[in-house]
């Protein structure tokens, strides 16, 4: 006992000794704590990566990431990857585990950032995170909203709508969803006479009483957008986003209307939707790993065989590194406090 308890002591003279050097130092004594001299990719190697999924298997965001697992293991030979699904809330149950996660860079996540930004600053019950405090590792994909009208709509582009002098309907799949928010952004912004209808089941149903005449616009991401512009012969008039939409390209975007301060006010909207699907992580995790990471990350996704896979169930992938993404969110973070302005129905 009495050799144990010696032994005991002298391990702990010994960390609470490397604590006292490393805090004159300017260190950290935690275990997760990176440093200068230390090898990212050593760091991962015979480690375990958890990549958390906030919604049930089988849907678009959990593709993105099980996809991307044989291309990230090509990056990443030695680390072990794992996919785990953490619905409920919508979204807000995965996307509070990665944040509160320990930041070693061993748990990332694929998020609705929109919806995860919305969430915040409209007070959503649930929420535990920071939108300005997430590690960015980049984006997957992006499918920014396209609001467009029925074919024998008398609005056939956004300045109709912007001039109309009657009431302009928008049809929508549910109350609090990023379409509902688009419709509502747009309207605070330019004060055209509106009415939105927020009671609709879900988007296939919106879609069936704009083609129908009962409304005269409807929002959706610009995947299920397109498809039914292309479909229909609707008018996509104006795309929410920073990029023309790669495949409705002469389809204006919102910056391009209203005045300088409309623009501005506009202008986090559109970078939150630019980074729809951002993977990140929880607060704090060592810079050197977290660019290891996102270089590895975006070199897989980048890959022809994994952007085939999705194209062929329907997803597209537009991966933006962890610079370029991190710029986007800082447009995003300096307006949350106007975002909630914005978005206030």
């Amino acid at each position: 006992m009495r050799g144990q308890y010696a032994k005991g002591l002298m391990l702990t003279g010994t960390a609470a000794a490397t604590a006292l050097v490393l805090a004159a130092c300017g260190g950290d004594a935690s275990p997760t704590a990176g440093s200068e001299d230390e090898d990212p990719a050593a760091f991962y190697e015979g480690k375990t990566l958890t990549m958390v999924v906030p919604y049930n298997p089988g849907g678009g965001f959990d593709s993105y990431l099980r996809l991307l697992v044989p291309y990230l293991e090509e990056q990443l030979p030695d680390t072990t990857i794992r996919v785990e699904n953490q619905p409920g809330g919508g979204g807000l149950i995965g996307a509070n585990a990665v944040y509160q996660a320990e930041p070693d860079g061993l748990t990332i996540g694929l998020i609705n950032y929109p919806g995860a930004v919305f969430a915040e600053v409209t007070g959503t019950d649930g929420v535990t995170f920071k939108s300005t405090d997430w590690t960015q590792y980049g984006r997957l994909g992006a499918l920014p909203p396209l609001v467009y009208t029925a074919p024998d709509s008398q609005y056939t582009t956004f300045e109709d709508i912007l001039d109309a002098s009657d009431t302009v309907t928008f049809g929508l799949g549910g109350v609090g969803s990023d379409a509902y928010y688009v419709a509502v952004a747009l309207s605070n912004v330019f004060d055209f006479p509106h009415e939105i209808i927020g009671g609709y089941p879900g988007s296939n149903e919106a879609d069936a009483a704009l083609l129908a005449g009962e409304v005269d616009a409807s929002v959706n991401s610009g995947g299920a957008g397109v498809l039914l512009v292309e479909g229909s012969g609707a008018h996509g008039v104006v795309a929410v986003s920073n990029e023309p939409l790669e495949q409705l390209p002469d389809v204006p975007v919102i910056g391009e209307f209203g005045d300088e301060a409309q623009q501005e006010q506009l202008a986090p909207l559109a970078s939150v939707y630019d980074l729809e699907r951002m993977v990140v992580g929880p607060p704090g995790v060592p810079e050197d790993r977290a660019d290891f990471l996102a270089e590895a990350i975006f070199a897989a996704a980048s890959e022809s065989g994994y952007a085939e896979e999705m194209e062929a169930a329907s997803y597209p992938v537009n991966p933006l590194n962890r610079a370029d993404t991190m710029e986007l969110a800082s447009t995003v973070n300096e307006s949350i406090e106007s975002l909630a302005e914005l978005l206030a129905d």
